[in-house]
């Protein structure tokens, strides 16, 4: 059987959880989707603390991505390579994109009411 990529986010999040559900309805069964609250610590080598602060995408080959990284590497995964690609090939956006990612993830409660109000369905 094929290993499948695990995504690691906080279930307790609302921002969090809201992203997931959108992101598994356009990968479907590609990607295994498991709040840390539910994984052994350490789980794949990272730690419960580090889950508190990012989300993990583990692949099948047990690299471990983390914050705007994984995002992006889950993005390609659900069809949407462009992201990918600029995070890796163009100069400072991978830089730039986890500087986004931190502000978002020190801030999720307001990021949450943003998005409510920006996409229709949250």
């Amino acid at each position: 059987m094929e290993k499948k990529p695990i995504l690691v986010y906080d279930g307790a999040c609302s921002f969090c959880k809201y992203w997931v559900n959108k992101w598994r309805h356009r990968t479907g069964s590609r990607i295994t989707y498991v709040p840390f609250q539910e994984v052994p610590d350490p789980f794949h080598g990272v730690s419960r603390a580090q889950f508190q602060k990012s989300v993990y995408l583990i692949t099948p080959y047990e690299q471990r991505l983390h914050g705007a990284e994984a995002v992006a590497a889950l993005l390609q995964l659900s069809g949407f390579s462009v992201w990918h690609w600029i995070y890796q090939r163009v100069p400072l956006a991978g830089s730039l994109a986890e500087v986004g990612y931190r502000i978002v993830a020190n801030n999720r409660d307001a990021f949450y009411k943003l998005t409510k109000l920006v996409f229709k369905d949250a």
